[in-house]
């Protein structure tokens, strides 16, 4: 949570609490006196010998232990002073302050207080009078303690579970959205499917809902003629005409794709192969910076046409919802898209489009 890495970075005003009970000048605490009694709260800083003499791992240990006791003490004091002021306007504050504190400890080693962690922030994401964000926040942090245990498992199936219900209980979030997305981008057809329907019912905002709706749309356009037309940056037409009979490898890529620049030999060996026997490749580019993804062209010598569509406002992005790159389209000689899927096995099944 964004709140947890401000609080590690090294001080954090927060109220920590005398224990209610405590007293003052020989009389029990009233709320507000027991609010009043309160003081900033930091975490114990690391020795400032250990930049020139690095710690052990017997320091580092002991250090993590006085930072997970020192946590999880505010936490049980925010909590007693909620539990005997419960009908105070400082309550929801108290709370909260305890679930980060709890959070901290749990960072710092303290795992006995995980159950009382996971039971505080339960109930705040219970509580619709809290604020949506926070209760969001809190969400994410289960889903993440759930993914973290459930690695190397069956981290697919986590990863789905952790989707839907993200975006089942809180729509408005993008987190579930993205973690469906990245599945079904790795999914077969009938899963992408079955995912982009639930986030485009999702009923959430019209930018969230949109991403289960590009991916329908992927998928309706295969076995259909190609929905791609444009003039290259070199001036030539790309369209159905100008494609046809031709196998037509689609690259969506761009130079800050560290694997679109790898795999660069390796569509040009298809290029160079299959070309002049009828094989075209169309790339489909989504760097911002037209200067430098034209210099790039240029130092690869890569013949095929271009779009430069950018990468926050292309128009194909947002049709098809394409995050995740590279990715290839195949397209027959009649025109026909027969796979989004294009990368895997590349080479044979460009070589089996070519022999029909």
């Amino acid at each position: 949570m964004k709140n947890i890495l401000k609080i590690l970075s090294g001080c954090l005003v927060v109220f920590v609490l005398f224990a209610p009970n405590a007293r003052a000048d020989g009389r029990n605490l009233t709320a507000a006196q027991a609010w009043s009694a309160l003081t900033d709260f930091c975490l114990p800083q690391p020795p400032m010998d250990w930049q020139t003499n690095p710690p052990t791992e017997e320091q580092l240990a002991k250090f993590d232990d006085e930072q997970a006791n020192q946590a999880g003490a505010l936490a049980d004091r925010e909590r007693d002073f909620y539990t005997q002021f419960p009908d105070d306007t400082n309550v929801s504050r108290a709370r909260t302050t305890e679930i980060q504190a709890l959070q901290l400890a749990v960072h710092f080693g303290a795992t006995n207080r995980l159950a009382d962690l996971n039971l505080r922030e339960s109930a705040m994401i219970a509580d619709t009078n809290a604020p949506e964000e926070l209760r969001y926040e809190l969400r994410l942090d289960q889903i993440g303690r759930e993914m973290q245990a459930a690695s190397g498992v069956d981290s697919k199936t986590a990863m789905e579970k952790a989707g839907r219900e993200l975006v089942g209980e809180f729509p408005g979030g993008p987190a579930g959205y993205e973690i469906l997305q990245e599945l079904a981008e790795n999914s077969d057809l009938l899963k992408m499917q079955e995912l982009g329907e639930l986030m485009a019912n999702s009923g959430g905002p019209p930018e969230l809902t949109e991403i289960g709706k590009g991916l329908l749309r992927r998928l309706d356009a295969i076995g259909k003629p190609l929905p791609i037309e444009f003039t290259a940056a070199d001036g030539r037409v790309v369209n159905a005409t100008t494609l046809s009979n031709k196998v037509v490898l689609v690259d969506f890529w761009g130079t800050w794709c560290p694997v679109c620049v790898q795999e660069t030999p390796d569509l040009k060996k298809l290029y160079e192969q299959y070309h002049a026997k009828g094989f075209e490749i169309v790339g489909i580019d989504f760097d911002d910076d037209t200067n430098a993804v034209q210099q790039f062209i240029q130092r690869q010598d890569l013949p095929w046409p271009q779009y430069f569509g950018g990468k926050t406002d292309n128009k194909y992005a947002a049709l098809y919802s394409l995050n995740y790159f590279p990715a290839v389209w195949l397209v027959d000689r009649k025109g026909i898209l027969q796979d989004i899927h294009g990368r895997v096995d590349m080479e044979a099944k460009v070589a089996k489009l070519m022999a029909e």
